[in-house]
């Protein structure tokens, strides 16, 4: 995979569950790892959700080869949230270089 195509920077991360000060659990998002990306909007929709429009986009974003990655992570850019959706890792037979990673990113 080619440097100059991985030109945003994204947070990848997971979420946990912690006790707030009430002793209630709440979920809360840690980061994973901090990597260069490629991020390419795929389609756009809008969606009548509790009875309100909500436009939803897909996006393909690929990064180099990372263990971990699970469709349970979440990607942040900016101020932007992408849910992962699903994986795949292009490059398999060699080894894993690349993954490309199918998200939604829910915008209202």
């Amino acid at each position: 995979m080619r440097a100059g195509r991985l030109r945003h920077r994204i947070t990848i991360q997971s979420v946990g569950s912690t006790l707030d000060d009430y002793g209630d659990l709440s979920n809360s998002w840690t980061t994973l790892a901090t990597v260069w990306a490629s991020i390419t909007p795929v389609s756009g929709t809008e969606a009548d959700i509790a009875s309100e429009l909500t436009g939803i986009s897909t996006h393909s974003i690929k990064i180099r080869y990372r263990s971990g990655v699970t469709s349970q992570n979440r990607i942040v850019f900016g101020s932007r949230t992408f849910q992962i959706e699903s994986i795949k890792d292009w490059n398999e037979y060699k080894a894993g270089k690349c993954l490309e990673l199918f998200c939604k990113e829910v915008t209202t």
